[in-house]
């Protein structure tokens, strides 16, 4: 289960990244969503059209996922929050950890990162650049679906999806999980448009909780601008998946993920080194 508060103005729009958000745990795992239950925390005296379109935007998404409604719960909160909680299906021989990432694999990142500087520009700027806007909406309601299916046709060996921790925490989590290292390029990271300029003065509130919690673990290897530290730091919403498969199957995921129409950026490796930890190299 989980819950987000709205990064975009439109309730729909909203309705289907929280949606996409929640559902991201059971394809992270290699799962398929069979039900779910609407969770929502609403103002009472708001405009309930709002939570209609709320919660039509978070069915979208669940047909999309070919999952069911089965219910829900709302309740009286000052701030809008809404989620789903989920259950799915999954073979028990095929069930795909954070914690099995082998040294020699690949990491390959499905989405960009950046939307905690977009919510940053939402929150604080009167128009948002209307290029990342589109890019950053379509990103956080795009399923995490096709990235599963991929990853289970080329023999994965771990992966998590991106969101709270950021990049870099959980990240660290699969490393310490695995026993590994793992090691990102910092040039490969795809980003959203703009958000690198953007990130130098708008700062996501995941950050400093991320890298509290996390920044002992991770090293930084060469000029690595404050900018860039900031993004994957931050918390990233209805972010990709983060899948570690041998070297030799990132090709047929990359072929799988073009035919799909998503992303699958090559961004590092997972090596022998100090258990747990991270690497940033320029």
């Amino acid at each position: 289960m989980d819950l987000l508060t709205p990064m975009v103005e439109d309730p729909h729009t909203f309705g289907r990244i929280a949606a996409a958000n929640s559902l991201s745990d059971v394809y992270a795992m290699g799962g398929t969503p069979v039900t779910v239950l609407n969770v929502v925390g609403f103002p009472g005296p708001m405009d309930k059209k709002v939570l209609a379109e709320i919660l039509r935007g978070g069915q979208a998404s669940v047909s999309e996922a070919k999952a069911v409604v089965v219910g829900g719960h709302t309740f009286n909160e000052k701030e809008i929050k809404y989620g789903l909680s989920v259950t799915g299906r999954i073979d028990p021989r095929r069930i795909v950890t954070n914690a099995a990432a082998k040294p020699g694999d690949v990491l390959v990142l499905t989405k960009p990162l950046g939307t905690g500087v977009f919510a940053q520009a939402m929150m604080t700027q009167d128009e948002v650049d209307p290029q990342l806007y589109r890019a950053a909406t379509a990103s956080m309601m795009q399923l995490n679906r096709a990235a599963s299916e991929a990853m289970l046709a080329c023999g994965v060996h771990s992966a998590t999806d991106i969101t709270g921790y950021g990049l870099l925490g959980h990240a660290q989590e699969m490393a310490a999980g695995s026993g590994v290292r793992i090691r990102f390029s910092a040039p490969a990271l795809p980003l959203l448009p703009g958000v690198l300029a953007m990130a130098e003065t708008m700062v996501d509130a995941g950050v400093a909780m991320n890298e509290s919690s996390f920044g002992d673990k991770v090293e930084w290897k060469g000029d690595i601008s404050p900018a860039l530290k900031n993004i994957l730091w931050e918390s990233q919403s209805s972010g990709g998946l983060l899948i570690a498969l041998a070297e030799n199957k990132a090709a047929d995921f990359q072929r799988r993920a073009k035919d799909a129409g998503i992303l699958a950026a090559v961004v590092g490796s997972v090596v022998a080194g100090p258990a747990g930890t991270v690497e940033v190299r320029r």
